[in-house]
């Protein structure tokens, strides 16, 4: 089924970040102070420019819909200088980007085909309504679900304390059993979140295929509120793994969505993501993912845990109990050794400065790295920025001896579902972890 998305939709405008726009109406302006008050996130900054108050893009992307007006916000990883092109580029970036931090499972292939994708949270609703219409017509997955029921027959476990408060039944049984139905909590999760796709959606096409899935699903129950953490909580087997890039979708609908006004309005949300949590997710994904690839042979041995996982250390103790821990965003693991720890910086570098614009904070923190894992070197990386004319290289090497400090960036300024543009990423993370480990 090609793709479709975009031509149904006529209101959609479209920001890059820290781009800014005055075309927002009194209604819409209302609607972004309501939902911004209702959510904490400052999605749209209002700044005065010669008296005259314009919204700024922030560090925030996704889309926002404020009535009938769509605003996408998008990353500024593009390479085309035409408008329209740049756009398209930034969307299938930004798709590919969730898929390596774990969000999605979809094919690159899928991606690099979305040629005409105009709204990007349509794209992401058709890729989670087709992948789901595709595997209920192979067979709803179904699981044994405990029952209650009142039966003229007895059936499984026969409960007695129930059967005692029904004396004026005395030939009926009240029994729990086990039935094999599509009734179960994953298909209750993708049923809420077929729901509120469908009211949500603006594209026909999208609208047809939730519409024909509602009807289908109608032997699963309808759950008024599912959060996050309940489908965190679905552990899937190996019969039913199949749907799991289903699962990690839904769960970011369900991240997202709770950004609106109230259960009962759709007349604003916000589908958004933090520039700073998408880069670190992307890149640690996409070593981990291609790492026999991107790592140098000195570092093929090393485990890779994101966040520090299985690898806690605090700085400090108090009454007895250890505080302020260390989590790097990506940490090389030998043995009990650390040659390496990696974190990812979502900022502008300045190369004409001294300190190449590094916030303090952030290099004190590498230094508590260094010390407290007692590892030779701490690399940040930054995004390359369209400005920069050749990326950074630096190397910080600490009074005393202490330990190196890397700071380099990574250009991402590329249509990365292109061919060969997946290579060039990955040679060039080789080239910065080869430089790391010299």
């Amino acid at each position: 089924m090609p793709l479709q998305v975009g031509p149904s939709i006529t209101n959609v405008l479209t920001l890059f970040e820290y781009e800014w726009t005055d075309a927002l109406s009194d209604r819409e302006i209302r609607l972004l102070s309501k939902l911004s008050r209702t959510s904490g996130i400052e999605i749209l900054k209002p700044v005065i420019r010669q008296g005259k108050t314009y919204f700024q893009a922030r560090q925030f992307v996704g889309i926002l819909r404020l009535g009938q007006r769509t605003i996408q916000i998008l990353p500024k990883f593009h390479r085309s200088s035409d408008r329209q092109q740049s756009e398209q580029e930034a969307t299938r970036n930004l798709l590919l980007m969730l898929d390596y931090a774990g969000h999605l499972g979809i094919r690159e292939v899928n991606l690099a085909s979305l040629k005409s994708a105009q709204d990007w949270f349509e794209v992401l609703i058709y890729l989670f309504a087709l992948n789901l219409k595709r595997q209920w017509l192979k067979g709803a997955a179904r699981t044994y679900e405990p029952m209650d029921a009142v039966l003229p027959m007895l059936k499984g476990k026969w409960r007695l304390p129930a059967q005692m408060h029904r004396p004026e039944q005395k030939h009926l049984f009240a029994v729990t059993y086990d039935e094999f139905t599509e009734d179960n909590p994953l298909n209750r999760v993708f049923r809420y979140v077929v729901e509120k796709l469908w009211q949500l959606t603006r594209d026909s096409q999208n609208r047809q295929m939730l519409s024909e899935l509602r009807y289908w699903m109608d032997g699963v129950a309808l759950l008024p509120v599912v959060t996050p953490q309940m489908a965190q909580g679905i552990a899937l087997t190996r019969l039913n793994q199949q749907y799991e890039p289903l699962l990690n979708l839904a769960r970011l609908f369900l991240e997202g969505l709770g950004l609106e006004l109230s259960a009962s309005d759709q007349t604003a949300f916000a589908f958004v993501f933090d520039m700073n949590q998408l880069f670190e997710g992307f890149l640690t994904g996409f070593i981990e993912r291609h790492r026999r690839d991107v790592l140098p042979e000195s570092f093929q041995g090393c485990q890779l845990l994101p966040q520090g996982r299985n690898a806690a250390f605090y700085l400090a103790q108090l009454h007895g109990k250890r505080v302020f821990k260390l989590k790097p965003d990506l940490v090389f693991r030998e043995g009990n050794h650390y040659p390496l720890l990696m974190d990812f910086k979502y900022k502008r570098l300045d190369p004409g400065d001294r300190k190449l614009g590094i916030a303090e904070a952030d290099f004190y923190q590498m230094y508590a790295y260094l010390n407290r894992f007692s590892t030779p070197q701490v690399m940040l990386m930054y995004p390359q920025t369209a400005e920069m004319t050749v990326p950074v290289r630096s190397l910080f090497e600490l009074e005393g001896g202490q330990g190196e400090i890397r700071a380099v960036t990574v250009n991402l300024l590329r249509d990365l579902t292109e061919k060969g543009a997946k290579q060039a990423l990955i040679a060039e993370l080789r080239q910065i972890l080869e430089g790391a480990n010299e």
